[in-house]
């Protein structure tokens, strides 16, 4: 009995220290924390966000609650969660050149960068961005240092790519760049080779997808068969995206065969998408409604996002100005119905039944999903909130 006790309050304390989470703000000002960087050789971590900001939400809710994640970056740094609309964030935000939300920011004592990312991640991802900041030797700082004295070899421009892609798109393309047109054959049969090919293959045509799809089996030793189907799938997407617009329907249908005629069923799920998505801009009304009937009853009955994404896409999403036929329009309602019935606790799913009955005229359902995404929008952003309610507005008008 004592040993279950013992156990219980353990995972009790385990509990309470997940949510406790990161632990921000124990300084009062900038100015404070910098000097307590200065004192302690830590840096400041700062999470630059804004109150509208729906990956800084999710981020919050996520990331800085996981105990793993709260462990290292309150062991590692003095951490300060800066409105960057607000007080001193409105300075800080023009002194660092922060465009866009979230964006992490680790700054020594003496106010400089030493290490820059952003946006939602995983939490796996955002916590290894935490351990490049920490080390002397793989942050941002050190990276371009390296790189301005002329560092050129493949195993850093890859680390200085895979970091800079984080905070600056545009420098990181060029390295890429270099990286595609420097490597050789001899180098993409090796590990490093896989490391580049899955950072920046594009599509099956590019030098490194093409090198890929046809030596697949040469990287298994280094990867997993759970990787090798994700890049693989990810090109041949990128591929028939191209083909989409084009002039051959059969060489989109030939391509689209590796998805519909799968034994996976996430695959099938993607070519359901795929093949959706071009009867829908070709105009092919029959198809598409013939395609989404079926996929109602068998790819997709369990899908609340995927039929949900796809009566925004068919409905003309918020926009009121879009003409949709009236056969599209019923789908998409059929979809964004189901969605509902699958998840009825998610906002984006709620909202978009809502503008579907709205587009139709469906007063009293339509009134009912508005009001339930306008409740769940209590834990989104103010602008999601604001949305929320001016669908609520527009449906009691009808």
């Amino acid at each position: 009995m004592k040993k279950l006790s013992l156990i219980l309050m353990i995972l009790v304390a385990f509990k309470v220290n997940a949510q406790e989470g990161i632990k921000f703000n124990q300084t009062k000002t900038w100015k404070e924390s910098t000097e307590a960087a200065t004192k302690t050789g830590k840096l400041i971590f700062v999470d630059c966000y804004t109150d509208w900001c729906g990956p800084c939400k999710w981020m919050d809710q996520n990331a800085f609650t996981d105990a793993k994640v709260a462990a290292f970056y309150n062991e590692n740094f003095i951490n300060a969660k800066i409105d960057m609309e607000k007080g001193e964030g409105i300075e800080l935000r023009k002194k660092y050149g922060v465009q866009s939300f979230p964006t992490f920011l680790f700054i020594n004592g003496k106010g400089e960068v030493v290490h820059r990312t952003g946006s939602r991640m995983p939490i796996e991802e955002f916590l290894e961005e935490g351990r490049k900041a920490a080390d002397p030797k793989k942050n941002l700082s050190y990276l371009n240092k390296r790189y301005e004295e002329g560092a050129r070899d493949l195993p850093f421009l890859l680390d200085y790519y895979l970091v800079l892609n984080k905070s600056d798109r545009t420098n990181a393309e060029k390295i890429g760049r270099d990286i595609v047109s420097g490597i050789s054959a001899a180098e993409l049969g090796t590990e490093l080779g896989w490391k580049v090919i899955k950072a920046l293959a594009k599509n099956e045509s590019d030098k490194l997808g093409a090198h890929f799809m046809a030596n697949e089996n040469a990287y298994n030793k280094w990867s997993t068969a759970e990787e090798r189907d994700q890049l693989k799938d990810r090109l041949i997407t990128y591929t028939i995206y191209g083909l989409m617009r084009g002039s051959s329907e059969q060489a989109f249908m030939d391509k689209l065969a590796y998805f519909k005629k799968s034994d996976k069923i996430d695959r099938r799920k993607q070519g359901v998408m795929l093949e959706a998505d071009y009867y829908l801009g070709a105009g092919r009304t029959d198809d598409y409604v013939k395609l989404t009937s079926a996929a109602l009853k068998n790819e997709l009955k369990d899908e609340a996002e995927k039929l949900s994404f796809l009566a925004r896409r068919a409905s003309g999403g918020k926009s009121s100005n879009e003409q949709v036929s009236p056969a599209i329009m019923q789908q998409a309602y059929l979809m964004a119905k189901k969605a509902v019935e699958l998840d009825p606790e998610e906002y984006s799913i709620q909202s978009t039944f809502g503008y579907v009955c709205l587009a139709m005229k469906k007063k009293e359902e339509g009134l009912k999903a508005a009001k339930k995404a306008r409740v769940l929008a209590d834990a989104e952003t103010s602008k999601i909130q604001k949305l929320a309610q001016d669908l609520v507005d527009k449906v009691e008008l009808l």
